[in-house]
């Protein structure tokens, strides 16, 4: 067989080579004979062969071994004779898979019982009469075409005319298939569905077969124009969301992107058509870093249909990002998916061995994201993730205003605009948003290795219920009736919730997410908006804030992750290890909790009766077993009808008192809540055992009074950006933007840093001044009198 296929290959390219096989080492074959104009061309080329047949035995070895330990389990296997009759989804996604690593091997080494069983499996796909689940044209004939144009490519030099002859039959036959449920209307459901994972796999796929059989089919080039124009359109849509995310969740990104990258990256290299998303791709090492939970396959923002079980190893993902855009960071996070998940030579992860060993440059170094800040706003998502750091012992917290199918393609759907093909009754296009949830202002938190607040995650589990959010009169978030595919933009409008504001200083986080329109299915509602504050490390104030012109009975729900008990005014939900999730019910005053289990235990916290307007006030507080008795007390203040006062007074010995200030009400003004009066959205103030002043924190307002004990703690603030005062000794540490003369109380401030600088200031008795005075080099006190 071996002498037959030389012979040819010296007829071919009219040359004469040695071929010298060995079992062990990597070494020449008959790949070397291949038309260098002609295969392969998919990845690689003649020209690319000793440089990755060194890489396999040097820098890729650990990605090798692995795909050559799964090639040699298969050694003196076969594939069934006819298609599987009752072959489901994941018979012929296997099947195709399958083919990547078994032809991969031939190229590497060259050995010939490698290429004689990818060949094999090739010969045998040909004759199949069916490449999908019951014949359909989908994900299961997605992967048959990839994984069989891929094949074909790279064992082009081991096969015979005859035997490339019945490959390109087959390949074309499914491509051909594949083409026309693309392109001719009504015949799929995926063809306009832009944000769903089928149109993006499939048209990878098509664009893949397209690209192996040009030269050979004249429907090639159609095939490859096909998918260019589909997946450009769909470029334009990731480019539009660019925040790195995904409306789907993170499973269903990750193989989305698997299945369409290969035919982008291949498509430049073959045609120089760049159709890649950067926009997009750049942003994607964030949103997988920001997700990360160390030493775990999980991620904090686990939203959308999906099963833990499904998660994949996305090194090959990462390593293209880091080599496409030296991105150092995209590099860490692949690394640390290589060693949690650890290698192994199995069928589910070496087809994508193969890949990450084609995208992985040794010459990017990994950069730690410990540079990075620790709160990150997804702008598309509408979502949000502040962590105290990226170790295991760290505290994560995540929570997801969003919006069916995401911000970008939201708002070009209702407003039937490019890339959408309007008017969409005509086009089919479709905000599908099958695998989306009733989730807005979901929430989750996580902390030394266990789930403090997850959500009831799962295939189905589509009801509000399921999530960390509120339900109204016992109902959920409005879903557009029965119809996920999502084919009617006037279906949508109005069912959107979005970040209403994010802050963000060292020491503090708030969010305000607002819901109204979610619940748009129950008429009379004024407001349903969740604000968060960070009082970083150590806990989150949670304010819900429901209003409408008539009663309604609102719940409160949150799940956990063992188990959950109420004692008192506290929820404590137990985790493994001894780690705990206390809530404490600040508001409202009366209340009734009622725990289940749907798959997570949960708590569900409602008024004592039936009232229009009702704030939730909560404390999570995350703590363990030992810890738990010195929980802190927690109080309100005071409720004005437009803000709300939380005490926060902890029992770990240190004395220490927050109170944190949260205006609900819209527009914002000058308001008195408990001592203090402001005209902000939040605010903290901090003070030690002595009551003496050790942090304040302050967005969307310029100044800062307690009346208690008459003093203004801040004046003439920044109200489009946060603030943050931490008092130290005898220095006054400044974060924030200072446009005009700032003056705080600071009685005790002889040093003075803006934003790690050290800054003169001018002061009057007890109160410091800051203005456009100057940087300085030795923190100074400027003697400027009291009236200056």
């Amino acid at each position: 067989m071996q002498n037959r296929r030389f012979f040819w290959s010296i007829l071919a390219v009219c040359l004469i080579l040695t071929i010298t096989l060995e079992s062990t080492e990597v070494s020449d074959s008959n790949l070397l004979a291949m038309p260098v104009q002609s295969h392969p061309r998919l990845f690689l080329d003649t020209s690319d062969l000793t440089a990755l047949r060194a890489s396999a035995e040097t820098t890729h070895r650990e990605i090798w071994v692995p795909i050559r330990d799964y090639v040699d389990s298969q050694l003196g296997t076969a594939p069934p004779q006819a298609a599987p009759p009752d072959g489901d989804l994941n018979t012929y996604r296997g099947y195709g898979d399958q083919l990547i690593p078994l032809a991969f091997a031939c190229v590497i080494t060259g050995q010939s019982d490698y290429c004689d069983l990818a060949e094999t499996y090739l010969l045998t796909y040909a004759a199949w009469d069916q490449w999908g689940e019951d014949d359909r044209r989908g994900l299961g004939l997605a992967h048959m075409l990839q994984g069989n144009a891929v094949a074909y490519d790279w064992l082009y030099g081991w096969l015979s005319p005859s035997e490339r002859e019945v490959v390109r039959e087959s390949l074309g036959r499914w491509a051909q298939e594949m083409y026309e449920a693309s392109a001719e209307p009504g015949q799929v459901w995926w063809q306009k569905s832009y944000v769903q994972n089928f149109y993006w796999i499939t048209h990878g796929a098509l664009g893949m077969a397209g690209l192996a059989l040009l030269g050979e089919d004249e429907r090639a080039g159609m095939w490859v124009d096909q998918a260019v124009s589909k997946l450009s359109r769909g470029r334009d849509m990731l480019n539009g969301m660019q925040d790195g995310t995904w409306h789907e969740g993170i499973p269903y990104q990750s193989y989305a992107l698997e299945m369409s990258l290969p035919f982008m990256v291949n498509v430049r290299r073959i045609r120089g058509t760049d159709i890649l998303p950067h926009a997009y791709l750049g942003h994607y090492p964030f949103w997988r870093i920001y997700n990360h939970l160390p030493d775990s396959r999980q991620f904090i923002m686990s939203y959308g249909d999906f099963e833990w079980s499904w998660i994949g190893i996305e090194s090959h993902l990462l390593r293209f990002v880091a080599h496409e855009y030296e991105s150092g960071y995209a590099e860490w996070m692949a690394q640390q998916l290589i060693e949690t998940y650890s290698r192994n030579g199995e069928s589910w992860s070496a087809p994508w061995y193969v890949f990450e060993f084609l995208y992985y440059d040794p010459s990017v170094a990994l950069v730690p994201p410990t540079g990075l800040k620790k709160a990150y706003v997804f702008s598309d998502l509408e979502g949000i993730v502040w962590r105290t750091g990226w170790g295991k012992e760290d505290l994560v917290f995540g929570l997801k205003a969003g919006i069916y199918g995401g911000r970008f393609a939201f708002d070009t759907f209702t407003q039937e605009i490019y890339p959408w093909e309007p008017p969409c009754t005509d086009t089919d296009c479709q905000l599908n948003i099958d695998h989306d949830h009733g989730d807005t202002n979901g929430f989750y938190i996580h902390r030394k290795g266990q789930w403090l607040a997850p959500e009831s995650e799962g295939v189905g589990k589509r009801a509000t219920a399921f999530h960390n959010t509120l339900l109204i009169d016992g109902q959920g978030q409005y879903m557009p009736p029965d119809d996920y595919y999502g084919e009617r933009p006037e279906d949508f409008v109005g069912s959107d919730g979005y970040l209403e504001a994010t802050a963000s200083t060292p020491s503090f986080d708030y969010v305000a997410a607002d819901a109204t329109r979610r619940y748009k299915d129950i008429p009379g509602l004024e407001d349903v908006t969740r604000h968060v504050v960070f009082v970083r490390p150590d806990y989150f104030v949670m304010l819900d804030n429901l209003a409408a012109g008539a009663p309604h009975q609102y719940d409160w729900v949150c799940h956990f992750g063992e188990s959950v008990s109420v004692e008192a005014n506290w929820v404590r939900g137990n985790a493994d290890d001894g780690q705990i999730l206390g809530v404490a019910i600040a508001a409202p005053s009366s209340f009734e909790a009622n725990t289940g289990d749907d798959g997570h235990p949960y708590v569900r916290v409602r008024p004592a009766s039936i009232l229009d307007d009702v704030r939730f006030a909560h404390v999570l507080y995350p703590t363990d077993d030992t810890s738990w008795n010195s929980r802190p007390n927690v109080a309100v203040l005071g409720d004005s009808g437009k803000a709300i006062a939380v005490r926060v007074q902890m029992n770990d010995g240190s004395g220490r008192i927050d109170d944190v200030l949260l205006t609900y009400v819209q527009p914002i003004s000058t308001t008195t809540v408990s001592s203090y009066r402001y005209d902000g959205q939040v605010a903290v103030v901090t003070r030690g055992a002595d009551e003496r002043l050790e942090k304040q924190f302050s967005y969307g307002g310029t100044f800062l009074t307690d009346q208690a004990i008459g003093k203004v703690l801040a004046t003439n603030l920044d109200r489009n950006n946060p603030f943050e005062a931490t008092y130290l000794d005898h220095t006054v540490f400044i974060n924030g933007n200072i446009v005009t003369r700032v003056t705080l109380y600071a009685p005790y401030a002889e040093y003075v840093t803006l934003n790690g600088v050290p800054w003169s200031f001018s002061r009057c008795g007890e109160y410091i001044t800051l203005g456009e005075a100057r940087r300085v080099y030795l923190p100074i006190v400027l003697k400027n009198p009291c009236n200056s």
